[in-house]
């Protein structure tokens, strides 16, 4: 991870060090040598700068990828929170509000437990979901 780093120090330290000798050299095909070099050391700075940036772009999307997961598995605990299992008198189960003390509405228990989604089972005697199709027999 720390790779680009090391390799840039030693690119602007090379630079440095061509850089003032530059200051004290007079024959021409040195300077150019030098400046060559000097060009070089500028490349390879700027490539190692340009993996830093996507490495941070890397751990920049990891990062809302986690966050997005950990805002759904929060939205899924309080909707879940709002619920209570009801258990019909053949042991069946399904979800209902928990705020309600005679529940009329019951919700599918396979669709709130595995997609987190409210869905409202129909039907009187034979409650269906029609997300899931599951079925429930009530008495």
């Amino acid at each position: 991870m720390l790779d680009w780093f090391a390799g840039a120090v030693e690119s602007a330290k090379a630079m440095k060090e061509i850089g003032q000798s530059l200051l004290t050299i007079r024959d021409e095909n040195i300077i150019r040598e030098r400046v060559y070099d000097l060009n070089n050391n500028l490349m390879d700075l700027q490539q190692k700068l340009l993996e830093a940036q996507l490495n941070q772009m890397e751990l920049v999307q990891r990062i809302q990828a986690l966050e997005n997961e950990k805002l759904q598995a929060n939205q899924s605990t309080d909707l879940k929170a709002q619920y209570s299992i009801h258990t019909f008198a053949n042991s069946a189960h399904a979800y209902v509000l928990s705020t309600e003390a005679n529940p009329t509405r019951f919700f599918c228990s396979n669709c709130l437990e595995t997609q987190s989604l409210a869905v409202t089972l129909q039907g009187s005697f034979v409650k269906v979901c029609p997300k899931c199709t599951t079925r429930i027999r009530v008495g």
